[in-house]
């Protein structure tokens, strides 16, 4: 016995209201059962259709990338030349026009302005969370678009003003910043927090207290750029 494979076109949403309005002639009574249902079915597709664009997006820095130069040694400059930059959502809205700033490494460095004035934006752009629309950054004197995404984000070491906790013990939490972290590197971690200190003073110390208070450090001991963001006044610390 042969087969027959039927080939079934996508209906449109157009064809299924003309299809509702046929079977509203015929049976007048199920038109308003399902119109509900046509209008769902139509929000769903629309809603379907932006959902597999933004999984189907190619971005345009990608971390799993491994193009692009590794360096033997790290200082740890910083440098901004004639910045340009807008965020895509807003590409109206200059954040940045022709922005230059030189970091050296051993400093530290504190922007200060209102909310809204980009010193956020100047860790974003130096984590390559976005790229800038003109102008270069350099770490140590250069282009952090020719190093490896990987690699050179290993050279950086960020505490968000609004850190996440996981519901699990401070050990944890803080060894989460290092695969199989000792606990002699968790303390050493916690002391260059300045939370050794409490931590101490706590029932179980680091084995089973939940990380009510701390936030979790970085352990990467390589770190070159060490940048800290607080709400302190509109301040945003190197």
């Amino acid at each position: 016995m042969g087969s027959h494979r039927a080939h079934i076109e996508p209906l449109s949403v157009v064809l299924i209201h003309s299809f509702a309005l046929y079977i509203s002639r015929i049976f007048p009574r199920s038109l308003g059962q399902a119109s509900p249902s046509v209008t769902a079915f139509a929000s769903g597709k629309a809603a379907a259709y932006k959902m597999f664009q933004v999984i189907h997006r190619v971005p345009e820095i990608d971390i799993y990338d491994m193009k692009g130069d590794v360096l033997e040694d790290v200082r740890g400059d910083i440098e901004f030349v004639d910045v340009d930059f807008s965020y895509p959502t807003r590409p109206e809205v200059k954040i940045f026009s022709k922005f230059s700033i030189h970091i050296a490494h051993g400093t530290t460095v504190a922007l200060v302005g209102e909310s809204g004035s980009g010193k956020s934006t100047v860790i974003s752009l130096i984590e390559r969370f976005y790229d800038p629309q003109g102008g270069t950054i350099l770490l140590d004197g250069i282009d952090i678009k020719l190093l490896q995404l990987k690699w050179f984000r290993n050279q950086i070491g960020l505490v968000g003003q609004e850190p996440v906790l996981f519901g699990t013990s401070i050990k944890d939490n803080i060894a989460y910043g290092k695969d199989n972290a000792t606990l002699e590197e968790i303390q050493q971690a916690a002391g260059l927090a300045n939370a050794s200190t409490f931590i101490s003073q706590l029932p179980e110390v680091y084995l089973n207290q939940p990380p009510y208070l701390i936030f979790p450090q970085l352990l990467n001991n390589h770190s070159r750029v060490i940048m800290v963001i607080c709400s302190v006044r509109g301040t945003t610390h190197f």
